[in-house]
């Protein structure tokens, strides 16, 4: 086997394009006794796999299967009850269908208004204390000038 053609099978094994037979070529040039000293820190590796492919499992392991345990079939009844119970329940209603609302125009628009308003007190409140980041970001623009 030419040694062009093994290095590049090298590179296509690390890249892992390699198809079987070319691990398969790659594994018999390197248990060869003769490697050429660049590829000499490869040869163990290829023979490490070559030893290992053909150890045999000493104990027969038997896999339970077919076998559902009945946690399963809790979690399957649990779930029928859960969508059986949010199917057949029935949400109260609500009978009241005062909804807030106004007959007379005058009395909605006084009602509104004094809604608006505390709304605009409490917004105001709430920008009082941006006076002290102002006063902040002036004093910070001073001391970087």
């Amino acid at each position: 086997m030419e040694l062009s053609n093994i290095e590049k099978l090298l590179e296509k094994y690390f890249e892992g394009e390699t198809t079987i037979s070319e691990e398969k070529e790659l594994k018999v040039y390197f248990t060869r006794e003769t490697v050429p000293l660049h590829l000499e820190r490869y040869k163990s590796l290829f023979q490490y796999f070559s030893e290992e492919s053909t150890i045999t499992a000493t104990k027969n392991l038997t896999l339970k299967t077919n076998k559902k345990s009945w946690y399963t079939w809790v979690g399957v009844a649990a779930s029928v009850v859960v969508i059986a119970g949010l199917f057949f329940t029935k949400l109260p209603t609500n009978q009241d269908e005062n909804l807030g609302t106004y007959e007379d125009p005058e009395i909605a628009l006084q009602e509104t208004k004094k809604i608006l308003n505390m709304v605009s007190q409490l917004m105001n409140k709430g920008t009082e204390e941006l006076v002290y980041l102002n006063e902040f970001e002036d004093t910070t623009k001073k001391l970087i000038k």
